[in-house]
């Protein structure tokens, strides 16, 4: 397991009356022990509570080396999350890297937590040799969607479809 890592020197965030807000996020893999946090923080985020979901997907990244969960800390709270995996779709493209969900608690937003989540986790596609990265996001989601343009990220070459099939 690699060291912890810290993405990018991320000064202090202060407000004018000089009161801490937010420090720089120190970024491991998540454990066990970390889920409850996850499942709370995420739900605070999503405003739906997902148990079943981080619990199965942190239980699949045990037999995985493509799965990462990895979360922000800071003075031992979890301030975010990122979820991803290396994946090869039936779409006539190689394997890729896949952002599922990224997650930062609000007062700790303009800190650079989220740039630093997405920044290790490419770091670690990177290294099985993957050279993109893809997510899928609401098309109403204008926070998030500024937030990966401003990392680089543009539209990919598929679109998603869908229909309903309740009958």
């Amino acid at each position: 397991m690699a060291a912890p890592a810290t993405y990018p020197p991320v000064a202090l965030i202060a407000e004018s009356n000089g009161e801490m807000l937010a420090a720089e996020p120190t970024i491991v893999d998540a454990s066990q022990a970390d889920l409850a946090a996850i499942i709370e923080l995420d739900a605070q985020i999503t405003g739906v509570s997902r148990a079943e979901f981080w619990i199965d997907f942190h239980n699949q990244r045990a037999a995985s080396e493509t799965l990462c969960l990895l979360i922000a800390k800071t003075s031992d709270e979890i301030v975010g999350y990122a979820l991803g995996e290396i994946r090869a779709w039936p779409v006539r493209t190689p394997a890729c890297g896949w952002l599922y969900a990224i997650g930062v608690k609000k007062e700790q937003r303009l800190s650079r937590t989220a740039t630093a989540l997405v920044a290790e986790l490419t770091r670690r596609f990177r290294a099985h040799g993957v050279h993109t990265l893809r997510t899928m996001i609401d098309i109403d989601d204008y926070l998030l969607m500024s937030f990966l343009r401003s990392l680089g990220m543009t539209a990919g070459p598929f679109i998603e479809l869908e229909m309903s099939i309740d009958q």
